[in-house]
Order: structure tokens, then sequence, then C-alpha cells
């Protein structure tokens, strides 16, 4: 019988991770396009905005963190 939760190996771990990266892409510029139309259909900014803004600094401040966490410093591979 096959085990259902297996450890990924790298292989599989990267194309995981380039599936969630173009569903947070998708998801973003899905969620922009909405804001914009809805902005200027009605004026004002719906409350999708927040949801919009909150997934863009979640990413980009776990990204800066990590890279932050994982990088030596003074390593060329930094700047």
């Amino acid at each position: 019988m096959k085990k259902i939760l297996t450890k990924a190996d790298e292989m599989e771990m990267a194309v995981n991770y380039k599936a969630a990266r173009n569903a947070f892409v998708f998801l973003e510029i899905s969620l922009a396009i909405y804001c914009l139309i809805y902005r200027l259909k009605t004026g004002e900014l719906p409350r999708v905005w927040l949801v919009f803004i909150g997934s863009g600094v979640v990413f980009w401040g776990t990204k800066w963190m990590e890279t932050k966490r994982l990088t030596v410093p003074g390593d060329p591979d930094e700047e």
C-alpha cells in the first residue's frame, strides 16, 4: 500500500513552490483588476483591497525575513 504522506524530494518541492507562486501572482493580479474596476464604477475602494494589500505584505515580509535569516552577512549573493 502506498503511503499518502511522504516527504517531498527537491523536484517536488520546486514544483510545489512554482505552483504556489503562480497561484499567488494570479490572485494578486485578479484582485488588482477587481479593485480597479470597482473603484472606477463606484468611486470607492472595496474591502477586498485589504486582502490584496495584506497578502502582498505577508509575501514580501516573509521573503525579506527568510532571505535575511538564511544569508550570511558579507555573502556576495546577498546584494
